[in-house]
């Protein structure tokens, strides 16, 4: 009996020191859109698809409280299309993040499945965040890797800087380095000045690069870029420099943008990038601009419309044009898109 009291003293004075919560949270997004040059008659396409910028999901988070500054964390968040509720990232369960970790005095560390660092930060100081529709606006995805399985991840901040650290693991028999990730970031946060920059190595690229197969290539990746708020206009502006060795691929991407608070419930977004290509002895170009209105009918919903125009030459249209592309453009060199769409989120 003794020794009953004993452990259940224990357990009640554990479960007083280690306090956890879990929230449940997600984004519903969805639009009606219609595109021209859907085909090689050059016919336009309404649909009903996901939003501009927020990729539709459910999550759930905790933290864990297990004293001394040090806590426990994980997330769980799993992508769907809202126009017919399946599953997004191949059907994975948690396809969009799915991560445990801890953190204290020392940063943060988590493992699992999650965006790169170099993703988070190039999202940092792009205008439209790699808009959710790959067409609409820049697809950095295919430069920073998006989100990756078997990563671990650290980051801490030190006065106004802030530092990220990840590793993918390659997980192949025989080598630690094929398959595998490595990145760096550094921030600056200093009012309203952010300043950013980012390096990332992939080793032997197993997945397609905009949609178009690739042999073995290692890709190098360096962004620079950054934010200022002066008064209602938050200014955006980033480089990226992405290369993959034998697959020869070079491109060199300029991004501009600015988000104007109109109102408390009304914001104007826009961003233009023009990203060159090298490839096989030629080059080329794309151009991307969007423009958004987004009117908040609340704190959690928000009605949107939006239009977008890409246009391609030379090595870009050949890309543009090769099968497999993300968004084929048919034979056409160029698009004009625009959508209107509700958020909400909870």
């Amino acid at each position: 009996m003794k020794r009953i009291l004993i452990a259940a003293g224990l357990m009640t004075a554990f479960g007083a020191h280690a306090q956890s919560n879990v929230t449940i949270y997600g984004i519903i997004d969805s639009s009606v859109r219609y595109t021209t040059n859907q085909n090689a008659a050059g016919n336009g396409k309404l649909e009903q698809t996901d939003g501009i910028l927020s990729g539709s999901r459910i999550g759930f988070k905790g933290v864990e409280d297990l004293g001394g500054g040090m806590k426990a964390n994980f997330v769980l968040e799993a992508g769907f299309n809202p126009d017919t509720g399946a599953s997004g990232q191949g059907g994975r369960l948690f396809g969009r993040q799915s991560t445990v970790g801890l953190s204290g005095s020392y940063g943060n560390v988590m493992l699992g499945r999650k965006y790169t660092v170099a993703h988070e930060m190039m999202t940092s100081y792009e205008a439209m965040f790699f808009a959710n529709q790959a067409i609409v606006g820049y697809q950095g995805g295919n430069y920073t890797g998006l989100r990756q399985d078997n990563q671990i991840q650290y980051n801490n901040k030190f006065g106004d800087f802030t530092v990220a650290l990840g590793h993918t693991f390659g997980e192949q028999a025989g080598s630690t380095k094929r398959g595998s990730t490595n990145g760096a970031t550094l921030a600056y946060d200093n009012g309203p000045l952010h300043l950013g920059g980012s390096y990332q190595v992939m080793s032997g690229i197993t997945t397609e690069y905009f949609g178009v197969a690739n042999p073995l290539s290692e890709q190098k990746v360096w962004s620079l870029g950054g934010t200022y708020v002066l008064g209602p206009v938050k200014y955006y502006l980033g480089y990226t420099n992405s290369k993959l060795d034998i697959a020869d691929y070079a491109n060199k991407a300029y991004y501009v943008g600015a988000n104007v608070t109109l109102s408390p419930a009304l914001s104007l977004i826009g961003t233009v990038t023009y990203d060159k290509i090298k490839h096989a002895g030629t080059d080329g170009g794309r151009t991307m601009a969007a423009v958004m209105l987004d009117y908040f009918l609340s704190k959690r919903t928000d009605v949107y419309i939006e239009a977008d125009f890409n246009k391609f030459s030379g090595a870009w249209r050949t890309l543009a044009n090769s099968p497999g592309f993300s968004t084929p453009m048919f034979g056409n060199d160029s698009r004009v898109g625009i959508m209107t769409g509700i958020r909400h989120t909870f």
